[in-house]
């Protein structure tokens, strides 16, 4: 396996465990399955490597499934279309729990934005505790207030995009490609 394979592999992998990881923190931890969904065009960007078909990019997961296997189980893949459907078995998510269970960014997170009278202040404490230099910025659209992200931090590349309002504060977190395309 070449080096640009691993990193692809590496990427994809890194982004599954942050995403079981948030769901975790936000919804609690379970030895389940949880499945994860990638538009073909967003795997592609998120592993860096050209996959213009459908049968090309089901070939790259198979293959990284069989290259995480021995963490994360038998991971199931499926698609409609473009879309494919990464499920991480209960193995994987204890995995995930085990490599994450250390990392309070989001816990504190989530802590903040309990609170009823959150203000993207208090969120940009939390963020500047995880690493001073991030970025705030006013969100274009209507749909978020801000978005936040660290310029050239690979253990947290992900774009923060809140809302605060009378229901109090929401966020979502997005890779920059899906950032891009939601705007």
């Amino acid at each position: 396996m070449n080096e640009l394979t691993q990193n692809a592999y590496r990427r994809l992998e890194k982004n599954v465990i942050d995403t079981v990881h948030e769901w975790q923190v936000k919804l609690g931890y379970a030895e389940e399955m949880i499945h994860i969904y990638y538009n073909r065009d967003s795997l592609e960007q998120l592993v860096g490597l050209s996959l213009p078909t459908v049968e090309e990019a089901k070939a790259f997961l198979i293959q990284w499934r069989e290259a995480i296997e021995g963490r994360f189980g038998q991971v199931k893949l499926s698609n409609k279309g473009e879309r494919f459907c990464v499920g991480i078995p209960a193995q994987g998510t204890r995995y995930v729990h085990e490599c994450k269970k250390d990392n309070t960014f989001l816990l504190e997170l989530m802590e903040v934005i309990k609170k009823p009278a959150c203000t993207i202040d208090d969120v940009m404490v939390v963020f500047k505790k995880q690493k001073p230099e991030v970025i705030c910025e006013k969100a274009n659209g209507d749909e978020f207030d801000y978005v936040i992200y660290y310029p050239d931090y690979e253990e947290d590349p992900y774009r923060y995009c809140f809302s605060f309002g009378q229901m109090g504060a929401f966020y979502h977190r997005f890779t920059p490609y899906d950032y891009q395309t939601i705007l």
